[in-house]
């Protein structure tokens, strides 16, 4: 099974996943992890993250942290160590009242978690923390 690591934020957890731009670019974008964040989208994306949109999708109310009708779109993902790519939902929207770590640019939620085998957070033998995706390839 391959294993990807990412160091931990001093109070959060964050990934890095590539996406894929219409015209053949790539953004990285470091996403902090949220389990919490339910439902049919995968990510929650900035305004910015408008140009990695390969299709629109359709709108979805959204409660707690976000509010509202959201505007979504379909985007392509991948994380290459893990072979991985997929084309998903995303909602892209102004992050500015949700006060992201720096260098955060957005979220992930459950649904793009549940796309491996494993995931979640430990804690390494110098006591620092990290979080991992796993996916089901020996």
């Amino acid at each position: 099974m391959a294993t990807l690591y990412f160091p931990s934020l001093r109070d959060a957890d964050a990934v890095e996943v590539e996406f894929l731009r219409p015209d053949g670019g790539l953004a990285l974008l470091r996403l902090l992890v949220d389990s919490g964040f339910t439902g049919q989208s995968s990510f929650v994306l900035g305004d910015s993250a408008s140009e990695l949109i390969q299709a629109a999708g359709p709108p979805s109310q959204a409660a707690r942290a976000l509010q509202g009708v959201q505007r979504r779109g379909w985007v392509i993902c991948r994380i290459p160590a893990l072979s991985f790519q997929q084309m998903l939902i995303a909602i892209v929207t102004d992050l500015s009242f949700l006060s992201l770590p720096a260098g955060v640019a957005g979220v992930v939620g459950l649904r793009f978690l549940r796309q491996f085998a494993r995931w979640g957070a430990e804690q390494t033998g110098e006591g620092d923390w990290r979080f991992f995706l796993a996916n089901g390839e020996d």
